[in-house]
């Protein structure tokens, strides 16, 4: 599955007065002041560019409105993507902000990762039919063993972005398969395609902030870089963990471990 993310950049916290604590706690003072220049770099950076693109690509239709229609329409619909890659962008940036800020916070109603899925994968099933790709689901296991404490909001996040990123890097006629296991302390979900894979050296960055493995790919497919980011979020919010196995050329499988109710 390809997948995206460039710039590393971190958190949304800032720290405390520097004048009010210890020398350790100088010291991670330092280290999260400069995780947060690197993150406000990464966002410029990242904002900048579609931002410019919106810009030179109005001033272009402008001049050729009248003069060259089909021309024109071309422009139009660059514009109309970048617009879209913008506000994905945001909304992106807004979900992390809004996952850090509930870092720690114990969820106390219970929630069905199975109807969840089932949620994901229909909304995701069209985009899957148009590229001609396979999207199956298989579950193991009773659905009442599917219950987990969570947010649902935010499992719906993790799960889409795993299966879009999915259905977006695997060729056409390819395989998306979504399974779903139980045992006595998880409930475990991969996500598994036969993709584009990632090379063994990039698997260690693929959860940063805006790291692209390949950025060309990535931008054409609309991808922001901050979808795997979101993924870790969301399984450490909830107490459980990621593991991704990878082989170029042949696909990626995505499992989430989640601590049962």
């Amino acid at each position: 599955m390809g997948l995206e993310e460039e710039h590393s950049g971190s958190g949304f916290g800032w720290g405390d007065n520097p004048e009010k604590t210890s020398p350790m706690s100088l010291s991670e003072f330092g280290r999260v002041n400069r995780m947060r220049r690197d993150f406000v770099a990464n966002v410029s950076h990242e904002l900048k560019t579609p931002a410019t693109s919106l810009k030179l690509l109005a001033e272009s239709l402008v001049d050729i409105l009248d003069d060259d229609p089909e021309q024109a329409r071309f422009f139009a619909g660059q514009l109309k993507d970048e617009t879209e890659r913008l506000a994905q962008l945001i909304t992106d940036l807004l979900d992390l902000a809004r996952l850090e800020s509930e870092e720690g916070v114990q969820y106390p109603h219970p929630v069905d990762v199975r109807s969840i899925l089932m949620v994901v994968l229909s909304r995701l099933r069209p985009a899957a039919r148009h590229k001609g790709i396979t999207l199956t689901w298989k579950r193991s296991g009773a659905a009442d063993r599917y219950a987990i404490r969570g947010d649902e909001t935010q499992l719906t996040s993790m799960f889409s972005n795993l299966v879009d990123n999915a259905v977006k890097y695997t060729p056409p006629g390819g395989q998306v398969e979504v399974t779903g296991e139980t045992n006595e302390r998880e409930v475990v979900v991969r996500v598994s395609d036969t993709g584009i894979g990632i090379a063994p050296e990039k698997l260690s960055r693929i959860f940063e902030r805006f790291y692209r493995v390949d950025k060309a790919r990535s931008k054409a497919t609309g991808g922001t870089g901050l979808g795997l980011s979101i993924v870790r979020h969301v399984v450490q919010n909830h107490g459980g963990r990621v593991a991704v196995e990878s082989t170029l050329g042949k696909g990626s499988t995505f499992t989430v471990y989640l601590p049962r109710n």
